[in-house]
């Protein structure tokens, strides 16, 4: 008889890969974040440009 394996079982699971996919995601939260803070801050001044004109 043949049994249905579920996804892991098949491919099994690397907890150091595990590791370096969660610091890669945590990075790439990081880099978004801080690109939108920084846009904010630079389109603030153009803001403040158009209103002075």
């Amino acid at each position: 008889m043949h049994q249905s394996l579920t996804f892991l079982a098949t491919i099994g699971t690397d907890p150091q890969i595990m590791k370096t996919l969660a610091i890669i995601s945590l990075l790439a939260l990081l880099t978004i974040s801080g690109a939108a803070i920084s846009d904010q801050l630079l389109t603030a001044d153009q803001q403040i440009a158009q209103r002075v004109d």
